[in-house]
């Protein structure tokens, strides 16, 4: 086998393996949204009978739902975020953790179409955009510093 086509599977391989981190990352960051919203949801229940899968009846509850439960919502991105990068990173063990960062930029980005397609107020927009990236990238470097210990 050539040299320079060893070299170019290895990085295709390499390449893929980032791939999937950063989809590995997403899936473990929204799955960590999820239960941590459900325990939010324990402690500030919305109203009796609305349906939280509707869209247009949280859009119409928003207003009432207590701050508390919205920096619940807030935390659940951060730690989804940071659980993403984590996870993203321990698969890629990239040490740019640009696949840490990009999981945390899918999860940024499906919380803006939470909050286009749920009315938030502004201080969750720029919490939410300011969050997920920095979460994700913290969520990197703890790996390597696992990583060199």
């Amino acid at each position: 086998m050539d040299v320079d086509v060893g070299v170019q599977i290895k990085d295709e391989r390499n390449d893929m393996k980032k791939a999937l981190s950063i989809v590995a990352g997403v899936i473990a960051g929204g799955i960590t949204v999820g239960i941590v919203e459900s325990l939010g949801h324990l402690i500030w229940p919305p109203p009796a009978g609305t349906d939280i899968t509707n869209p247009e009846e949280l859009a119409a509850i928003m207003h009432t739902i207590p701050t508390a439960a919205l920096i619940a919502v807030l935390v659940a991105w951060a730690c989804g975020a940071w659980v993403g990068g984590l996870t993203a990173g321990i698969i890629s063990k990239d040490p740019s953790h640009l696949p840490s960062i990009l999981t945390g930029a899918v999860l940024m980005t499906l919380g803006i179409i939470t909050m286009i397609t749920i009315p938030h107020p502004i201080w969750m927009w720029i919490l939410g955009i300011a969050l997920p990236i920095p979460a994700a990238f913290y969520g990197a470097k703890v790996v390597s510093r696992l990583a060199t210990k």
